[in-house]
């Protein structure tokens, strides 16, 4: 009869975590070099044996290492919950902030005609500073919430600058 042995994702499955693996069953007792599929790993596979998986699992201790983990994880979910509500708090307070005002600029400059991209390079230099003075707002969002907040409030004015010297309809 083999041996029936278990992977660190089946153990997961279980309920186990990394620490509890750690702390009751470590040492490994195998290893190996594929997957399920016969692909070679970079890094061995650790196996533990069913059998002392489950001895583990019949002891108190294991009992009480899974209930502080099953507390962890809700305490981990509140405050990802908190977080979240924190961002999305932020992210409508910068988004309802009003934009600058567009002041159309005159479509001459020095006698000859300005093109759009010269106009619109004059209110870019307006919708920086304004970002300066909102960014703030931002603090503490992850890099890529912040890119998106940003873009969006980016397009707004462009969208109102362009509406004001009638590039859109």
């Amino acid at each position: 009869m083999t041996d029936s042995y278990l992977t660190l994702q089946d153990l997961k499955a279980r309920g186990w975590t990394l620490g509890m693996i750690k702390s009751l069953l470590d040492p490994h007792d195998h290893e190996r070099w594929t997957n399920k599929h016969g692909r070679r790993m970079p890094k061995p596979i650790k196996l533990y044996l069913e059998a002392r998986v489950m001895q583990v699992e019949a002891t108190e201790t294991f009992a009480h290492a899974r209930e502080r983990a099953s507390a962890h994880q809700v305490v981990m979910l509140k405050a990802v919950q908190t977080r979240q509500l924190v961002n999305t708090r932020a992210l409508a307070r910068y988004e309802a902030l009003p934009l600058p005002e567009v002041q159309v600029h005159p479509v001459e400059r020095e006698g000859k005609a300005a093109d759009q991209k010269e106009l619109w390079q004059m209110h870019l230099q307006e919708f920086y500073l304004w970002h300066l003075a909102q960014e703030h707002l931002l603090s503490g969002l992850t890099q890529t919430m912040r890119r998106a907040a940003e873009l969006r409030m980016y397009q707004r004015y462009q969208a109102a600058v362009s509406h004001a010297y009638g590039w859109i309809e």
